[in-house]
């Protein structure tokens, strides 16, 4: 589990993923902070391509091949995608944005980032610690950073309706590295620069990185905007122009919009900020916040089954629980009741998929599955989205098993065949007015169903408000031959996210998917050890 706060209306993402590891057979959104002028930028959000840390950028097998600029698995060379209302009409026009990474929402902004010092020297990324630093090329020896054509986006690049990228710009920077989508139509003139731009700190310190944290995007032309006109700005990663994420914790983006293209200060912002009610006498001005909150986690294990009192110290000890609570944290390993020793050397969040009596293979005539758990609580207004992405299931020797394309409500499994998809676990349950979509063949510990019924800020693990799309809500039933359950795994899933649930009007109080995996393998598939990471994204809207 992740907990982000954030200042009122931000838009809000974290990624978790969950490992698949198979004997024939395991390998991605944000924040947003006010300005300080008067007109705010509304139902912001932040979409990053990838939530991994900057220092981890390898696939499931260890390799860049199925990791590459932009996708989810890289968090060393990521992109971003901005999304915002204005509050301003035009005139003055505008000329200019700015996003600035802090590790805070207000104040002095250090840039986010856990690589240290050593006598008063920034440390260098290393395995496990990485700054944020936003690259771009200098435009000799790298390709500087360019706009995408906008007729090229409009033909090549945006998927019918303009929702999402049909496909990243290659990732040479031939075909550019960022857009600006006015109400989803493109903006041309646009240029990109890349600077540190930290306060109140220093290097020596340990109180600022150095590294650059502030985007500029600046117009001679600019744009005449009307007030709630949709604004998106898509950074892509590419080998030269990218952002590096933080090692590890939250940051967040102030984003402001300008009137002029070279003074980008207080005297020319547009919008940005917020403000207080006054009359016209000596008011008492009051200020306050609801700050953003936001529960993401992703795990093998459901703790609302456990006995938690039985599993005795070794529980605690292990997962921090004592007792059940309203919305904990999916376990991201089996047996929480062992020893802290055994506990602490089972590999997190990984699924061994096939048959246990010979070394987890699969095999021609049987069908084999693997569940895990994805669980979100957000006070986001504008509901919430999950996305998946990841790879099929791929040998060194880069074989892979076929993956289950989006197809109508997805396909049934075939023993014999190579297949593989997943789709998410659920049953139907209108007894509450509405169809609960509760989580399917779990049994919950008495301590827990004894809350359920007596509190009314519990409940049982269910999906709703969330509602699956539709390749993937029909993972509950049989997976032999011809059997009723359904997956799809969509080809495309290492280049951009899918959505596999989303709910667009209601706050998410503690939803829970149960996410099962199915694989078969035909006579004809290569021998090998099989590997996947599978990556969720949550994406709430303020």
């Amino acid at each position: 589990m992740y907990k982000l706060k954030e200042v009122a209306k931000r838009g809000s993402a974290l990624l978790g993923a969950a490992s698949l590891l198979v004997g024939i057979g395991s390998s991605a959104l944000p924040a947003l902070a006010s300005a300080d002028a008067l007109n705010p930028l509304t139902e912001r959000s932040l979409t990053l391509s990838s939530s991994s840390p900057g220092w981890s950028y390898l696939d499931g097998s260890g390799n860049t091949l199925y990791a590459p600029p932009n996708s989810g698995a890289n968090g060393q060379k990521t992109g971003n995608t901005f999304s915002f209302k204005v509050s301003s009409t035009s005139p003055p026009d505008i000329k200019g944005f700015t996003f600035q990474y802090c590790t805070s929402a207000a104040g002095n902004c250090t840039a986010p980032g856990n690589d240290g010092h050593t006598a008063g020297v920034r440390n260098a990324n290393s395995t496990s610690t990485s700054d944020l630093n936003i690259v771009t090329g200098d435009g000799t020896t790298t390709v500087a950073p360019s706009e995408i054509d906008g007729a090229f986006w409009s033909s090549t690049l945006a998927a019918p309706g303009g929702s999402r990228a049909s496909h990243t710009p290659n990732a040479d920077g031939s075909e550019g590295n960022f857009i600006v989508l006015i109400n989803g139509t493109p903006s041309a003139g646009w240029g990109m620069t890349a600077e540190n731009n930290e306060t109140g700190g220093t290097i020596s310190a340990g109180t600022a990185t150095g590294k650059n944290n502030y985007i500029k995007l600046t117009n001679s032309t600019g744009e005449s905007l009307n007030s709630g006109d949709t604004v998106k700005i898509i950074f892509f990663g590419t080998d030269d122009n990218y952002m590096t994420n933080p090692g590890a914790g939250a940051f967040f983006v102030r984003i402001n919009d300008y009137s002029d293209d070279t003074t980008l200060d207080d005297t020319t912002i547009v919008d940005g900020g917020v403000t207080v009610a006054n009359v016209m006498n000596q008011s008492i001005s009051i200020q306050t916040k609801v700050l953003e909150t936001m529960d993401f986690s992703v795990g093998v294990h459901n703790p609302d089954t456990d006995d938690i009192a039985a599993g005795g110290a070794n529980y605690t000890t292990n997962t921090g629980l004592s007792a059940h609570g309203q919305c904990d944290p999916i376990l991201t390993r089996d047996n929480p009741a062992a020893s802290p020793a055994t506990y602490a050397a089972t590999p997190q969040n990984v699924l061994r998929l096939g048959d246990s009596g010979a070394e987890y293979s699969l095999r021609t005539d049987t069908a084999y599955d693997v569940f895990s758990y994805l669980r979100l609580s957000s006070n986001s207004s504008g509901g919430a989205t999950v996305y998946y992405t990841g790879h099929t299931l791929t040998n060194t020797e880069n074989d892979q098993v076929t993956p289950l394309t989006d197809s109508g409500s997805g396909t049934a499994s075939q023993t014999g065949t190579e297949q593989f998809g997943l789709a998410i676990d659920h049953d139907s349950d209108t007894s509450s007015g509405h169809d609960t979509y509760p989580v399917f063949g779990d049994t919950y510990d008495s301590a827990f169903t004894s809350l359920v019924s007596s509190n009314p800020k519990y409940h049982n693990p269910q999906l709703y408000p969330l509602v699956a799309t539709t390749p993937y809500g029909g993972g509950n039933g049989s997976i032999t031959s011809g059997g009723t359950a359904k997956f799809s795994f969509n080809p495309n899933a290492d280049t951009y996210a899918i959505p596999i649930a989303t709910e667009g009007t209601d706050v998410v109080n503690c939803v829970t998917a149960k996410i099962r995996y199915v694989a078969n393998v035909a006579a004809t598939t290569p021998a090998g050890i099989y590997t996947t990471k599978v990556n969720y994204v949550a994406s709430p809207r303020y």
